[in-house]
């Protein structure tokens, strides 16, 4: 399958159906079988995690707690995970600290994280709080191509609008979004394209605009019901 410049695609499923391979596989985290992973054309098959990031691949991962974030770590130190490559905030060899805090401090500002401050650690924060500064550490990379892996699991309302509409900015600014999301809901009402996963394979690819929630929601269990009736 293939992601467009400001397309979401969405993959909805059931838990255990292959989302989280299809996730590691994708951000460089666990080897491929088969096949190839291009990006703008360049194949980032055997490329490590960190040389997707500086190509322009953001990962939104599931568990923000124990993948997505360092508890212990301040906040700044957590946003330094997006940028201790980048030329731009290094001093020598080592982390331009103050301009990283001063960046973490304008995501703070602009994702409008509730906390005493970025010298916080992740830990202290709440669900949709930490959600919103994984989301200003990968977006405000610019991404080509956004894997978003349950990015509003866990959240109240208010922090699940606000992560939506924020992957609708990341699109319209022309990045690629891969949702893959347990919520029908979200996936149908976000997504330009839509692709119903279950035991490892899509079970097909619908436009948006014609993927109906019985329809997706039955191939999700393994049921086609234009084949099956």
């Amino acid at each position: 399958f293939d992601i467009k410049e400001g397309e979401i695609f969405g993959v909805a499923g059931i838990a255990g159906n292959g989302q989280q391979e299809l996730v590691e596989v994708l951000a460089g985290l666990r080897p491929s079988e088969g096949g190839q992973v291009l990006l703008d054309g360049k194949d980032i098959t055997a490329a490590s995690s960190q040389e997707r990031w500086e190509l322009g691949v953001g990962y939104i991962p599931a568990d923000r707690i124990h993948i997505g974030s360092i508890a212990d770590f301040s906040l700044v130190e957590n946003v330094a995970m997006n940028y201790f490559f980048d030329a731009n905030y290094l001093q020598g060899a080592a982390l331009d600290y103050p301009k990283l805090r001063t960046l973490t401090e304008e995501m703070i500002t602009k994702y409008d994280v509730a906390t005493p401050g970025p010298e916080t650690t992740a830990k202290s924060l709440s669900g949709g709080n930490l959600q919103k500064v994984i989301l200003a550490r990968v977006l405000s990379r610019k991404p080509h191509l956004v894997i978003a892996h349950l990015p509003t699991q866990g959240l109240d309302v208010g922090a699940t609008e606000f992560v939506r509409n924020q992957l609708i900015a990341a699109q319209k600014e022309n990045a690629g979004i891969l949702l893959i999301s347990e919520d029908l809901d979200e996936v149908l009402s976000l997504s330009d394209r839509v692709a119903p996963i279950y035991e490892g394979e899509f079970m097909d690819i619908i436009p948006g605009n014609q993927a109906k929630r019985e329809s997706v929601g039955a191939m999700c269990a393994g049921i086609n019901l234009e084949v099956d009736g």
